[in-house]
Parts: C-alpha cells; sequence; structure tokens
C-alpha cells in the first residue's frame, strides 16, 4: 500500500507493531468496526492506535514528495518533527538527504532551517558541506542550527568551523559552539573559549566554558 510517501510492506507485516498495522488498516477505508474485528480489540484502542498512527505517520501519509515532506516538517512541533524522523525508512532518508543536497541553495532560510536540523538528527556527514556554509549565513537562526547540527555529528573534521563560531556575534551559537567542541574534545579550541569564559556576560557561556576545560584535562 502507497499513501503518499508511506510505504507499507504487508509482506514484511512482522516489521510493523500493533499500533502501526491498525493504523494501516485505517489508511485502507476500514472502518473502526472492521478494525476491531480484523485486529480482534476494543474500539478505544482501535482509536488510541490511530491517534498514534497519525502522529507518527500522518505528515509522510499527507507528503506528494519530498519537497513536501520537507514543508510538513518545519510546519510540525518538535516532537512531531522527531517522530517523523525516527519513522523514516532507510530508503525514504537517503531520498530526503539527496532532496537537500541538491535544493539547499535555493530554500527559503525557514526551509534550510528544517534541512539542516534533519542532518543533524539523522547525522549525515556527507551533508558536513552544507553545515559549513550554513554556518556563516546571514541568519542567526541558520547559523544557530549549522552549530547545534555540526554537534550532533561529532566530526573532527569540523572543529576549525566550530572554532570559528566562537566569534559569533549570537551568544546563542557560542554556546552550541563550546558544546559541540567539548564532544569531540578540541584542543586547538582552548584559548579562545578562555577568552570566551573571561568575557562572557551570560553565566551559561561561562558554564559551558568550565565544562569543556573540564572535558579536556
Amino acid at each position: 500500500m502507497d499513501k503518499g510517501l508511506l510505504k507499507v510492506q504487508w509482506e514484511e507485516i512482522n516489521k510493523y507493531s500493533d499500533e502501526d498495522i491498525t493504523y494501516f488498516l485505517f489508511l485502507e477505508g476500514k472502518s473502526l468496526e472492521v478494525i476491531s474485528t480484523i485486529r480482534n480489540i476494543n474500539k478505544e484502542v482501535v482509536q488510541k492506535h490511530i491517534i498514534d498512527g497519525k502522529i507518527k505517520y500522518g505528515l509522510l501519509a499527507k507528503s506528494k514528495n519530498e519537497k513536501e515532506l520537507l514543508k510538513n516538517i518545519s510546519k510540525a512541533g518538535k516532537m512531531d518533527k522527531l517522530d517523523i524522523i525516527n519513522s523514516l525508512q532507510e530508503d525514504m532518508r537517503a531520498k530526503l538527504i539527496a532532496y537537500i543536497r541538491k535544493n539547499y541553495v535555493e530554500m527559503y532560510s525557514k526551509e534550510k532551517e528544517t534541512a539542516i536540523w534533519i542532518i543533524g538528527e539523522l547525522k549525515e556527514k556527507s551533508c558536513i558541506d552544507i553545515l559549513i556554509k550554513a554556518s556563516v549565513h546571514k541568519f542567526v537562526n541558520v547559523r544557530r542550527m549549522a552549530i547545534s547540527a555540526m554537534g550532533k555529528i561529532e566530526d573532527i573534521t569540523l572543529e576549525i568551523p566550530l572554532i570559528r563560531a566562537l566569534d559569533d556575534e549570537n551568544d546563542q551559537v557560542v554556546l552550541y559552539a563550546i558544546k559541540a567542541l567539548s564532544k569531540i574534545k578540541s584542543i586547538k579550541a582552548k584559548e579562545k573559549i578562555m577568552l570566551v569564559y573571561n568575557n562572557a556576560k551570560k553565566d551559561y557561556l561561562k558554564i559551558a566554558a568550565e565544562k569543556y576545560m573540564g572535558v579536556i584535562k
């Protein structure tokens, strides 16, 4: 069964949860009564399964292509975003990343934010070049998301752009950079992070710098 970008393989039914199967039957147009009979569960449980399925798969089912999926993800709440990403099958993840790589330059800033967030959540190292470009974008939210994504990927090849981000005018960007540099145990960043510590007006920057110092000892 195909519903938008949601591809259900009934021949591999064992890989789906009970909630998934109930929701897929609902997508096929079966009524609560019929699903209740097929699944041998009461209607209240059927309704709960359907609600859970809508949260997990709803945006996939409503999206005709990768462009629509990206747009729908950008409109979703944080927890819904995570549910969507976690529910993506490997082939769909690959298609979404391919779409981002091909179209990133032409995206509006909000679309770029979503694309960068996806790269970070999937820890997609093939898109490191996109994150490096995004880390110097004119809009602070794009830069912040890029540095946050770098922290999730935890790759030493991102050390230089992360050190550069310590000079960002936005404190949140600097905070994410310190946290990311702590994760990769960057020694090169020590001098600049000490400068941040000595000059910071925000307590959370001092705390992050102290934690970094503790990590590299």
